[in-house]
């Protein structure tokens, strides 16, 4: 693998962002998304921290990693949902264990101690992803929603990181 750097996401990184998100919806295995949203839309439902990117010496994208609220409630600020594609070119060979731990990070530093993650149950590359990152499973909440284009109901796996950082105890 070439070497990626973890850095913060900005907005000129969205036709980037916004490509491996669609590879994402087109494998079927990663979102309910039929599309990418506009930049404007996704930049909306996301935290303006946790927002990375792994890039190439040569300016590519390798993936990204976000993090969005999970709940509307004040008491609930700490926690929140993560998500992560990786380029198909990119993928098995490191780009998404360096994401999870650099967001783990970052979301700590801005106030997170938790951080949950929805994935199809059939997606067992990301689950093994999860777990060797330090994700811990909750459940399959069957039939979670019905995919359009696959024509049927899709489970889906709850996973936590709960941080261990001494002032979130």
């Amino acid at each position: 693998m070439q070497a990626v750097t973890v850095r913060a996401m900005t907005e000129a990184d969205w036709p980037q962002v916004a490509a491996i998100y669609e590879q994402g919806i087109a494998h079927h295995k990663a979102t309910f998304a039929q599309e990418a949203p506009s930049y404007e839309v996704w930049d909306a439902e996301h935290h303006k921290h946790t927002r990375l990117v792994a890039e190439t010496p040569e300016g590519i994208l390798a993936g990204w990693v976000a993090i969005a609220p999970s709940f509307a409630r004040e008491v609930y600020n700490g926690v929140a949902e993560i998500s992560i594609y990786i380029h198909d070119d990119y993928q098995h060979q490191g780009v998404g264990r360096m994401l999870l731990k650099a967001a783990a990070e970052e979301s700590e530093r801005n106030g997170i101690w938790t951080l949950e993650a929805l994935i199809f149950d059939d997606n067992l590359p990301s689950l093994e992803l999860f777990r060797k990152c330090g994700y811990t499973d909750l459940g399959v909440r069957p039939k979670l929603g019905y995919d359009e284009v696959l024509k049927k109901w899709r489970n889906v796996a709850m996973l936590e990181r709960r941080s261990d950082a001494e002032r979130f105890q």
